[in-house]
This record gives structure tokens, sequence and C-alpha cells, in this order.
């Protein structure tokens, strides 16, 4: 199983939030420090605002927080929103996809058995469980931002 770089990101983003211990930090900051694109990640924060993840203010001293604490935020829950359009195979899409085996096939069912084992194994795992290490995480963002810093001067 594969997650999208969409989803990848959703999660940096998050992750990085909670580090930050309710410290406002920018979607170009964020971007910055783990170079990914902006632009991109604006996408994905824009998102986590839509979805209530993420709480975010505009122009001078804005930048984002989360909305929710981390032992609020299913793991499984932010995955199944985030990778809703996206299937493991072609058959498990909304539409059914077009390989031609599809009305014969043993084969979805069991695939969509293990991808929904797999959201499941996730939907017990919290954002408080990823950051459990938080020390470590933060120390790690800390390094990042000093190396932005000194790159951007």
């Amino acid at each position: 199983m594969q997650i999208t770089k969409f989803s990848d990101f959703a999660l940096r983003v998050l992750i990085h939030l909670a580090a930050a211990d309710g410290k406002r930090e920018t979607a170009r900051q964020i971007a910055d420090m783990q170079g990914v694109s902006f632009a991109h990640l604006a996408k994905v924060s824009q998102w986590l605002a839509a979805e209530g993840y993420v709480d975010g203010t505009r122009g001078r001293g804005g930048g984002m927080v989360l909305a929710r604490t981390p032992k609020d935020i299913s793991i499984g829950a932010l995955l199944r929103k985030s990778e809703a359009g996206s299937a493991l195979v072609e058959c498990l899409r909304a539409d059914g996809g077009t390989c031609p085996l599809t009305p014969a096939c043993g084969l979805t069912g069991i695939l969509a058995g293990a991808q929904e084992a797999f959201f499941a194994h996730l939907d017990d795992t919290t954002l408080a469980d990823v950051i459990a290490t938080r020390p470590a995480v933060l120390n790690l963002i800390t390094q990042m931002a000093r190396q932005t810093e000194c790159n951007t001067h």
C-alpha cells in the first residue's frame, strides 16, 4: 500500500504543527524546512484547514496551528479522507475501472479487505502516538529551521 504525496505532506504538516506545540507556522516555513514545493504544501494546508485539522490565519503574524489536540486526530480517519480519490488497484476505483477481469476476479474482494485492514489499523493511531517521541521531532524541526535560516541569509 502506498499513500499519495498529498497524504504524506498532510501528515508532515500535522507532525510539524504538533511538535511546534501551539507556535504558529506558515506553509512557506514548513515547505522550506522540509524541502518540498510551497505550492503543493499550500494546497495541502488549505485542505487541512477546510477539514478542520488546522486553524489558519493569513497576513502578518499569520500561520497555522492545530485545530484539535493530537490525541483527537486519527491517522486512519485523515488518510481515509485524503486518499478518498485513490484506489489500491484500478478495480477498487469508484467507477470500477476498466479491467476486463473485474466481473469474475476474486482478487478484488481480497484487495478491498487488505485496504480496509490497513485503514482499520491506523484508525486507532493518533497524532499523539506519532509524536510520542516529540522531543526528538522538536529537535529535528529546530535543526531544520536553523538550516533553512542559514540558507536564506
